[in-house]
């Protein structure tokens, strides 16, 4: 069991790195990137995983925290699916609306920043509360 949770620990972990990565990658113009709803989804799974061993196993379980984080996860999970959605739909009409030189704001702007607000805040949850 516990090479299993070292398994989804690090699955948990990539998931952080491409959100906040992909975050990185397009920081001057931000937008979410598919793979930042990707990373959202990976990181959801793997935390109820890793909820669900820890479940089974003798040790205490926080439940307050494992409820805060996926409250978190689950705000994390739909920004990075409402900022996808806006991003697709922005990219489609772009072609036809933009003119040479005029530089039209993203929408999906602000739900790339609350996705890595929240996934940092989840962060600081998993590693500051006991």
């Amino acid at each position: 069991m516990e090479i299993l949770r070292e398994i989804l620990l690090t699955l948990h972990l990539l998931g952080m790195a491409i959100i906040v990565g992909g975050y990185f990658t397009v920081i001057r113009s931000p937008k979410v990137m598919p793979g930042m709803l990707h990373g959202a989804y990976l990181q959801l799974v793997t935390g109820l995983l890793l909820m669900g061993l820890a479940e089974m196993g003798d040790g205490d379980v926080n439940h307050m925290k494992i409820g805060i984080k996926l409250v978190v996860a689950i705000l994390v999970t739909v920004f990075a699916f409402i900022g996808n959605k806006k991003q697709k739909a922005f990219a489609a009409s772009a072609p036809a609306e933009g003119g040479a030189g005029v530089k039209v704001a993203n929408p999906s702007a602000t739900m790339a920043h609350l996705v890595v607000a929240f996934a940092v805040i989840n962060v600081i949850v998993a590693v500051f509360i006991h």
